[in-house]
């Protein structure tokens, strides 16, 4: 006898299968609207996205374009501007000693003056006369030869000393392109060359610097990518650069130093294949969001810029699609929800026109099912399979079956919970600890990279690994979190038995008792090796200070962070005293040496959380803190200059001290009163411009 049969002929036949065909006719003609609404919308979003995506690589393929524009625009106006300056300097030089020097003399300070100031590489002044002979010439003087320079021709045989003095004698200044191979190179290739030249009255001479256009060239490169780099709009928005030889200049939203081999391929010529376009191309492609190793699917927008053979790019990631379709999928499952709920109320008025005869089939078969539990309990106690001869129908002796393979599978089952949980204590660091933090239990990850037994955590607080090294505040805010019964995540540096540092990446939990913290778990990850990595990315090799790419990121959260808070931020931007003679006097071992003491100074003076040291380039530095006010922060610069210039390292070109000496430009600024990076920049260089002018060797504060 089938149990099966009797209970389908007597009560679900008829009734149970009509309701449940209407049901899903009704579901299926619901799913079918909601298909067709979800590809309207993706269509639509898609559009939309294009149209976007377009419109910021239009941006800043126009950006490109006006920088690329607009190197010679200023170039000139730099050369124009260096230039007057050095002729200003020589002229207040001839004004002031005209009538207690000879000749010689002034001409000799002039020239002595112009040679010392340096700019960028190949970038040097000069001075001729108007008759050809040479006074000052690649940066070295020819006051007491007679250098005839006349005849002297660029790569494509232009007089250029003639040409020079003609524009001299004639129009007083002006600007001349010439080519000329780079000195203190072993290429033997011609650069385009522009200078600026202009007339200096009392010895008829003209003064004049020049630029190769192909440096300015990657100059202005450098300054686009490291511009674009830094553009994020929307959510996840940022833009990527790569060249057509296959190097990412931007990539995953920053600027890659050096630029990096590009590393998919397949991806790389999707990008070639959507630039044949000139007016650029589309394609789909899946890849990380920032800070993330998820891969998400991705529509991007690349378009090509000739001049420069880079291909532009942003894309936009289409999990906001999915968002939206997962709104109409709720819709529609409240729908179904509703409609449920109706054939409920048809179920239970079944149900009772079927109670009755439930009832009599209930009372048949009663004795096998408590058999049937009866023997499982037995079975599933005691391990052992379940007796089939002990049941009636055949429906019964099919589910004991089936128990019995249930019950094989569950031991199973445990035997790989226990090995999971083998492998976990293995690999992830966990503990826990009483509502007072005392450490209540350990795992074997946590004794082996602590160095401590279990036996000698227990009872002992977490103090027992921090490092020294962590701020307090960091512990305030975890406590913080846990005491209102939140959980904390963050990154903790630690120190073992041995003394030794170790990095792991934790989240806390808060164990409830009846609504009460009763105490923590703690999870953790080991990212020694990755704090590591990021130590070396950050830090420059030679003087352990911050690095420039890390101060440029640093200095806009500091800015933001004194905004927020409206208190003081410093900045202090530190050149070292003639260190090129210095460099040239005692070589560049010995100036290596210098630049580490210099920055271990400068390293002792921002030992607070708040105060950072940067090698800005070369012999330049920059230091990033906070006092109350100006005067405290001219101290705190004064104590620097002082303690350098107390090392007492001989510098005898020095002429602001028998020793060697630096020049600070400091910037003090309320939060409310600073504006960007760039102004806090440039008032440092100008207050350090006029350090260096008003003799070297001091501070000087910018207004």
């Amino acid at each position: 006898m089938k149990l099966s049969n009797l209970i389908l002929k007597a009560i679900f036949f008829t009734a149970i299968i009509s309701t449940f065909l209407a049901f899903i006719i009704n579901t299926l003609f619901e799913y079918n609207n909601f298909l067709d609404e979800a590809d309207q919308i993706k269509k639509d979003f898609t559009k939309q996205r294009k149209a976007d995506l377009k419109r910021e690589v239009n941006k800043i393929y126009n950006y490109i374009s006006y920088n690329e524009n607009n190197i010679i625009i200023k170039a000139k106006e730099k050369l124009r501007n260096r230039v007057n300056d050095a002729y200003s300097i020589a002229y207040k030089i001839y004004n002031k000693n005209k009538n207690i020097k000879t000749e010689k003399e002034i001409q000799y300070l002039i020239i002595t003056t112009l040679q010392n100031i340096t700019y960028e590489k190949d970038t040097y002044f000069f001075i001729n006369s108007n008759e050809g002979r040479a006074i000052l010439f690649n940066t070295n003087s020819y006051l007491n030869s007679n250098k005839n320079i006349w005849n002297l021709k660029d790569e494509k045989g232009t007089y250029f000393i003639q040409k020079q003095s003609n524009i001299a004698l004639n129009k007083k200044e002006g600007f001349i392109d010439n080519y000329f191979i780079k000195p203190n190179t072993k290429s033997n290739k011609a650069y385009d060359k522009l200078s600026f030249i202009k007339l200096f009255e009392p010895y008829n001479w003209h003064i004049g610097m020049g630029f190769y256009i192909d440096n300015l060239t990657r100059e202005t490169k450098i300054e686009v990518v490291d511009y674009i780099a830094s553009i994020r709009y929307g959510r996840e928005g940022y833009f990527f650069i790569n060249s057509l030889d296959k190097k990412a200049l931007i990539h995953d939203g920053k600027r890659a130093i050096p630029p990096l081999k590009y590393p998919d391929e397949s991806l790389f010529q999707k990008q070639l294949e959507a630039i044949k376009n000139p007016d650029g191309g589309f394609f789909f492609y899946k890849f990380n969001k920032l800070n993330s190793t998820k891969k998400y699917k991705k529509l991007a927008f690349v378009k090509e810029y000739p001049k420069w053979k880079w291909i532009i790019g942003t894309g936009s990631y289409m999990d906001e699609l999915d968002n939206e379709l997962l709104k109409k999928q709720n819709q529609l499952k409240n729908v179904i929800i509703v409609k449920s709920s109706i054939i409920l109320l048809i179920f239970v008025f079944l149900f009772i026109l079927i109670y009755f005869v439930s009832k009599k089939i209930t009372s048949f078969i009663e004795s096998n099912i408590i058999n049937l539990i009866s023997l499982f309990n037995s079975a599933s106690s005691d391990l052992k399979k379940i007796n089939l001869n002990k049941f009636t129908f055949i429906e019964f002796r099919t589910i004991a079956k089936k128990l019995n393979k249930t019950l094989k599978l569950r031991n199973k089952a445990e035997k790989t919970v226990r090995d999971l949980l083998e492998i976990i204590n293995k690999n992830v660091i966990i503990s826990t600890t009483d509502a007072k933090g005392k450490i209540q239990s350990a795992n074997d990850s946590f004794c082996k990279i602590s160095g401590y037994t279990e036996k000698e955590l227990i009872g002992k607080s977490h103090n027992i690994v921090r490092h020294p090294d962590m701020p307090k505040e960091t512990y305030k805010q975890m406590w913080r979190a846990l005491l209102n019964g939140k959980s904390w995540e963050g990154e903790l540096k630690n120190r073992n038995k041995e003394g030794e540092t170790y990095w792991v990446k934790a989240t806390i939990y808060p164990i409830f008792n009846k609504g009460k913290i009763k105490g923590y778990t703690a999870i953790r990850q080991d990212i020694t090796d990755k704090k590591r990595v990021e130590y070396l990315s950050i830090t420059d090799e030679l003087t352990q200070t911050y690095n420039r790419r890390y101060f440029n990121t640093k200095i806009e959260e500091e800015i933001n962070r004194a905004k927020r808070n409206n208190y003081y931020l410093a900045f202090i931007m530190l050149d070292i005293d003639f260190f090129k003679l210095y460099n040239d006097n005692y070589g560049h071992h010995k100036g290596d040496e210098t630049l580490i003491k210099v920055s271990q100074i400068l390293i002792k003076h921002t030992a607070r959380a708040s105060d950072f040291a940067f090698r800005l380039g070369g012999e330049e530095f920059g230091i990033l803190f906070s006092y109350k006010n100006e005067e405290d922060s001219l101290m705190y610069a004064e104590s620097i200059r002082k303690e350098i210039e107390a090392l007492k390292i001989e510098h005898k070109a020095n002429e602001a001290s028998p020793y060697l000496t630096t020049s600070l430009g400091l910037v003090v600024k309320k939060g409310k009163e600073l504006e960007s990076i760039d102004t806090v920049y440039k008032l440092a260089d100008e207050a350090l411009y006029k350090a260096k002018e008003s003799g070297k060797n001091r501070v000087c504060v910018s207004n």
